[in-house]
């Protein structure tokens, strides 16, 4: 069968059809998927029955994968295990979670922004859904960028924030933020707005759940600035939101759309294989 790519939403998105990943993908058929990829910044693969080995072979054909996240040593590897895969699980065994990001929702934010070489891409394989909640939702940052002010454009063009990892991922409940000791907190500062390093297009790099201020800017015109652009960011018009089904492979581009994933009842069972693509510094 031939690749195709129809639109998921108005805003972002597409799902490939046409693909099989455990039967293997040739390169003329990636390639279609790759330029899918690039333009829609998320695609979506249904009804894929595919191992670890299988999720991480088809993972690096978009990039060198990434190293292991400041999650790993509370990720099992025994028994076989990849090394690069991240369990998403509200599982337990012995009373304690088997993965991580167990329960609740939480709010917009590109994965690895906290840190010099952020992550290009994320990619989630649905092994267990929720019937109930626990939807993944997308903000297109090249639309929020494009569809900004002119004044407000001017205010930020070559603006840095800071961003930092304070997220509890072990707590089960949803975004309270934890109180730690400020050294031990993975922080970086980037660009408001970056630029795609394949594409060229701008797209803002701010998000609810991880940028802490505008570098440079008094703290209540930083604060001021940032309240506006997370609102504007979760624009209804900007947002693609995915109800998983089992079988459902997801690859977003982190350096153009944020996420964030909404809450589910503690009493369902959710599993998920996360594996993710290195970046390279913004610009």
């Amino acid at each position: 069968m031939p690749i195709t790519a129809t639109p998921l939403s108005p805003a972002l998105g597409a799902e490939i059809g046409g693909a099989d990943i455990a039967a293997g993908i040739d390169d003329a058929d990636f390639a279609a998927i790759e330029s899918a990829w690039h333009k829609s910044a998320l695609i979506l693969l249904r009804d894929q029955h595919i191992d670890e080995d299988q999720q991480v072979a088809f993972g690096a054909r978009f990039g060198p994968l990434a190293p292991w996240s400041r999650f790993a040593d509370k990720v099992p590897t025994e028994g076989g295990r990849n090394p690069y895969i991240m369990l998403v699980t509200n599982i337990q065994e012995n009373g304690a979670y088997i993965g991580t990001l167990p329960e609740g929702d939480i709010e917009f934010h590109s994965d690895g922004i906290y840190v010099e070489e952020p992550l290009a891409a994320t990619m989630l394989h649905c092994i267990t859904p929720t019937t109930h909640g626990g939807e993944t939702a997308f903000a297109n940052m090249y639309a929020a960028y494009d569809a900004l002010p002119a004044g407000l454009k001017s205010r930020i063009d070559g603006r840095k924030a800071l961003h930092a990892f304070t997220y509890n991922s072990t707590r089960a409940t949803d975004n309270e933020q934890r109180k730690t000791n400020p050294d031990d907190v993975a922080r970086c500062v980037h660009p408001v707005v970056r630029a795609h390093p394949v594409t060229g297009r701008k797209a803002l790099y701010v998000n609810r759940l991880m940028t802490q201020e505008i570098v440079g800017l008094p703290p209540d015109e930083s604060r001021d600035i940032l309240a506006i652009l997370f609102d504007h960011i979760e624009t209804p018009a900007f947002i693609y939101e995915h109800r998983w089904r089992a079988g459902d492979v997801l690859l977003w581009d982190n350096r153009c759309l944020a996420h964030a994933r909404r809450d589910f009842p503690p009493t369902e069972t959710r599993l998920m294989k996360r594996l993710t693509i290195q970046g390279t510094r913004p610009f």
